[in-house]
């Protein structure tokens, strides 16, 4: 690792940069986080102590190298030109990834010309890395000496301080005399929210994050830092954020891009904000603008803000341009798995199912790696009646992925939806055993319910009745189907019927209108003997339901029969068989009550 490359604290914090080649960074751990290990040489030199930072020149800093004397240069010029050799060689030595030559090589440049505070400010850290503390505060404080209206050296004096000290006050007092000397950059103002932040604070963070809205600055980096630390700050997951927060965010994302319109970071970051936070319609001109700027719209660069601005466009409902910018895309990056899954989500949008599931089937071609494409494509072949595909697909999967839950969850489901019902269990079983290493939460009511009526279907019915039981003590308040087939399955065999016909009140407790449930109670009270009740409630169970059941006529006819008026239970049993040609038992029922042999 390179310490002069390596980021101190958060990128752009300092007012300016160091130099054109080579630059460091300083400012909130509340943006970027704790300080990086240092990862370099022993401490040179003998061991101080922050009181003891003061020292003279010979004791903190090596001789500067003899100039030549055939230049003809006055001592100033040899000076200024030890400065600039020693500078050139330790710009060298950083490039060739010698790390202590650069060292040694920058100070002696400082030697030279003691007035260059950039340097001084970037040796000042290196030797606070290396542990020579005492000696790096010397070094600032000079700096500060030498340019006593220049807020670098205090605004480093404040980190050194925090950082390496770990004394808050004397880090307040040089961040606040930063912020006094040069109210217009953004350094200061990021240092001491952090300061006291960490200090438990809020107040005063609060109140210096509200004197640096009010400034008159028109750097745009300025409000683009205020902007990424107030975004950070007020947003939460999925993009939420107060009314009133939103709009100071947009106002300071705002003036940084009046400030800099041309800038294709500000643009991107700008961009970024208004998308993650879910205002499409403003990001969408600003990717355009970013994308135009791209010397190479096939760099990966380029593709990336593409595959944004095509979000954007399919979120907002803009999914013809969407298509558009995706095919584009496609053309210039034909390997690109990630566009055809986008090409995917947009025509599985607009219900076009065939060819979604072309983009997904390209997905896996490009990279048969990524998981989540398999299960896109065996649920689009279930939905085109694919069933056989569908488990192929996921078979694949699971042979591919072993141990990927997702994968297993989802082959157990299609096997119970293709009615495999015997061999879903194992697979349900192995979900079961897969699922707390790596996505507990799966294990939810939806799971149990979902593997009870595979049971149930397989004719293991106490297992059936264990996870069902299971799926409703998981979630109570939202367990009406869990309770209506559980009392189903046992009204059906004749099981446990009072305790069915309570779970199924219990589930049109839950949802009093579901035509489904009202035929189970109707179908409870004819077991129960209660005919009149029954057909009472079969009844209602036709006029709830949103289409024709052949099962609830069938029953119907049934209670007809069993209170003797065989007329109606006949025309109830036609209704049933016109819906269910094929039920040959429901068919020799209208035979029978014809009067047919």
């Amino acid at each position: 690792m390179n310490p002069w490359r390596e980021p101190f604290l958060a990128e752009r914090l300092l007012p300016r940069v160091v130099s054109v080649c080579c630059r460091f960074v300083i400012g909130a751990g509340l943006l970027a986080g704790p300080l990086p290990s240092a990862g370099v040489a022993a401490p040179l030199g003998r061991p101080r102590t922050a009181e003891h930072a003061v020292a003279t020149d010979s004791e903190r800093t090596p001789k500067p190298p003899a100039a030549p004397d055939d230049l003809g240069l006055s001592r100033e010029g040899e000076r200024k030109a030890q400065a600039l050799a020693a500078y050139a060689q330790g710009l060298l030595a950083e490039d060739d990834g010698d790390n202590d030559r650069a060292f040694e090589a920058y100070r002696r440049s400082l030697a030279a010309d003691a007035n260059n505070t950039e340097l001084s400010v970037k040796v000042a850290f290196e030797l606070a890395r290396r542990g020579e503390v005492a000696e790096g505060i010397g070094l600032l404080k000079d700096a500060a000496k030498a340019a006593p209206k220049d807020s670098l050296p205090p605004l480093c004096l404040s980190q050194i301080y925090a950082k390496f000290l770990k004394k808050p006050a004397l880090a307040i007092k040089h961040a606040t005399t930063a912020m006094e000397l040069d109210p217009g950059s953004i350094g200061p103002y990021l240092a001491l929210i952090e300061l006291y932040s960490q200090g438990g604070q809020a107040k005063k963070a609060e109140e210096i994050l509200e004197k640096a809205l009010k400034s008159d600055s028109e750097d745009a980096d300025f409000w683009l830092q205020l902007a990424e630390l107030c975004t950070r700050l007020d947003v939460q997951g999925e993009g939420r954020v107060l009314p009133e927060k939103l709009r100071r965010l947009n106002h300071l994302f705002q003036k940084a891009l009046a400030y800099d319109p041309a800038n294709p970071e500000t643009i991107v970051k700008a961009a970024d904000f208004y998308f993650n936070t879910k205002q499409f319609e403003p990001a969408i001109p600003l990717y355009r603008k970013a994308i135009a700027a791209e010397e190479e719209p096939g760099s990966e660069d380029a593709l990336s803000l593409r595959d944004k601005l095509a979000r954007a466009l399919m979120d907002s409902g803009h999914r013809d341009q969407a298509l558009g910018v995706l095919r584009a895309m496609a053309d210039d990056a034909p390997q690109r798995a990630g566009t055809q899954a986008l090409l995917g989500d947009v025509h599985l949008l607009d219900g076009r199912l065939e060819e979604a599931l072309a983009a997904y089937r390209e997905v896996i071609r490009l990279d048969p790696s990524i998981a989540p494409a398999y299960l896109r494509v065996a649920d689009l072949q279930m939905r085109l009646s694919q069933s056989e595909q569908a488990l192929a697909t996921l078979a694949e999967a699971h042979k591919k992925f072993p141990g990927a839950v997702l994968v297993t969850y989802s082959l157990a489901a299609t096997l119970a939806q293709a009615h495999q019902y015997a061999q879903a269990l194992p697979v349900f079983e192995e979900t079961l055993r897969e699922a707390p290493a790596s996505k507990p939460n799966l294990l939810n009511a939806s799971f149990y319910f979902a593997y009870g009526m595979a049971a149930e279907q397989a004719g293991e019915l106490e297992r059936a009745a264990a996870l069902l039981q299971k799926s409703i003590a998981l979630a109570p308040e939202e367990a009406a189907p869990a309770r209506n087939y559980l009392g189903y399955m046992w009204i059906e065999r004749g099981m446990h019927l009072r305790e069915a016909g309570e779970l199924i009140r219990r589930a049109l407790a839950q949802e009093p209108k579901n035509g489904a449930y009202l035929d189970s109670l109707g179908w409870y009270d004819y077991k129960m003997g209660d005919y009149p009740q029954a057909t009472a409630n079969l009844l209602k169970a036709i006029a709830a339901l949103p289409e024709p059941d052949p099962v609830v006529f069938e029953h119907l006819g049934d209670a007809y029969a069993a209170s003797g008026d065989a007329a109606k239970a006949l025309d109830a049993w036609k209704k049933a068989l016109a819906l269910d040609a094929g039920n040959k038992a429901l068919a020799a029922k209208v035979e029978k009550a014809q009067g047919k042999p």
